[in-house]
């Protein structure tokens, strides 16, 4: 599938997810993740009171082209999933997201944002180390499919 050029992306919009999403957010989770979720986890996430499901969405024509899941737990944010379709990719759609949620813990006076990532999933940690998180753990043997360590990382706001 060809890139999509970025001016075809006028002013992208990032909104609150609604249940007519899910089978977009389904699509762009199965073509990214090697374990993906299911549908029914992301519709309990839209139920779940400290869940946040955000989408980014083609103002061009309405196409949902990443999505964005993270929960408040107190004064902390736990980043969940962050994913960009693959034709959009390259094209800052992830540091729009990312500076989304950061501006979002900061007006809600979070004090941290805390996550987990594949061990060799170097396009997101360069992804997180931009934002200047910083690695604090280690979870051995942490993902299936493929068994693999979990890094933790944290952003001290």
């Amino acid at each position: 599938m060809p890139k999509v050029i970025w001016p075809e992306l006028t002013a992208p919009l990032i909104r609150k997810a609604a249940a007519a999403d899910l089978p977009a957010i389904l699509q762009i989770e199965c073509e990214q993740f090697s374990n993906p979720w299911r549908l029914e986890y992301f519709a309990a996430e839209l139920a779940n009171s400290f869940s946040n499901l955000f989408v980014v969405e083609n103002s061009a024509n309405g196409a949902l082209i990443g999505y964005l899941l993270f929960w408040r737990l107190g004064v902390e944010l736990e980043l969940h999933k962050i994913a960009v379709a693959k034709a959009w990719q390259g094209q800052g759609i992830a540091l729009q997201l990312m500076e989304f949620l950061i501006q979002t813990a900061r007006s809600w006076g979070s004090e941290r944002v805390v996550l987990e990532v594949r061990a060799h999933n170097t396009p997101a940690i360069n992804l997180y180390e931009k934002f200047a998180f910083r690695g604090v753990g280690r979870r051995r043997d942490y993902y299936d499919r493929p068994l693999e360590d979990a890094l933790l990382y944290e952003l001290v706001l």
